[in-house]
């Protein structure tokens, strides 16, 4: 089989740029790689020869799996910078195949009976090869995809004050109610000594933001707790004021609160669906 392999390997070493030229118009009009529709030529020619001038390494390697892999983790990394979605990187990888095998037909590089036999165990030892390429492609697109997400969400990360064994949740309590002790302070200074409302309950957002941050839904009692202090305040302390202002602020205190932990239920499911499929 080894004679007949050779063969093979040789007609895509010496012709790769013609297999890649072929390739390259294909990707380029094929509905199933739209991503490609757009890139240059030089960079499609440049990406295939690539893969067809390493492919005799790859075919006789005694070690094919971890030689692949050092190839297609390259390549999934470009296809990832790219924008290129995993189907496509998949497919045109299978493209790449397919025109190894029509050009070989085209040039009739296996004529004769026992040549076309051989040609099928050649075949087969390069379908294995893509086997694990589509494992290794996969696998590296689920590392960066996991990896950027980690990147992008490393702000509210923080904000979250996550830690492994939740030994943060005691400092997290702590520290909202020095927040909401805070609260009550300016509520009674500014209701009880300066008789306004104005500006400070800005101020309240902060806990009211963090806590539904840090527990989601479980934290909008903070909001209905600084809510319920301003209203009980102002009808002790501003008894003759117009209590419309304060109502508003009470129901937005909930209403942002709601929408943040909505906000937040929704990206711990997205955390966790990738998590799931980068397992």
């Amino acid at each position: 089989m080894k004679a007949y392999a050779t063969k093979l390997i040789d007609l895509t070493e010496t012709k790769a740029g013609d297999m890649a030229r072929q390739w390259a118009a294909d990707v380029r009009k094929n509905h199933r790689t739209p991503s490609y529709h757009g890139l240059p030529d030089d960079k499609l020619i440049d990406q295939a020869v690539s893969f067809y001038t390493n492919f005799r390494k790859m075919f006789f390697t005694e070690s094919p799996y971890d030689t692949a892999k050092a190839f297609f983790t390259r390549y999934a990394e470009e296809r990832y910078r790219q924008k290129v979605p995993l189907q496509e990187a998949l497919y045109a990888l299978i493209l790449m195949r397919r025109h190894i095998w029509l050009y070989a037909e085209f040039q009739a590089t296996f004529i004769t009976a026992v040549e076309q036999q051989q040609s099928a165990e050649s075949l087969n030892r390069t379908i294995l090869m893509f086997d694990y390429a589509t494992y290794q492609i996969t696998e590296k697109y689920q590392e960066l995809i996991s990896r950027d997400i980690d990147r992008k969400l490393g702000a509210i990360k923080t904000l979250r004050m996550e830690a492994p064994a939740g030994g943060k949740q005691g400092f997290k309590a702590g520290l909202m109610g020095v927040f909401l002790l805070i609260a009550c302070i300016l509520t009674w200074y500014y209701h009880a000594t300066q008789g306004t409302g104005v500006i400070f309950t800005h101020l309240f957002y902060i806990p009211i933001i963090l806590a539904s941050i840090w527990w989601r839904k479980k934290g909008i009692p903070v909001a209905l707790f600084l809510g319920i202090l301003i209203l009980m305040s102002h009808a002790i302390f501003l008894a003759g004021a117009s209590f419309s202002d304060d109502i508003v602020r009470a129901v937005m205190f909930v209403v942002i609160s709601f929408v943040v932990a909505q906000l937040m239920e929704g990206l711990k499911k997205v955390e966790d669906l990738y998590k799931t499929l980068a397992t």
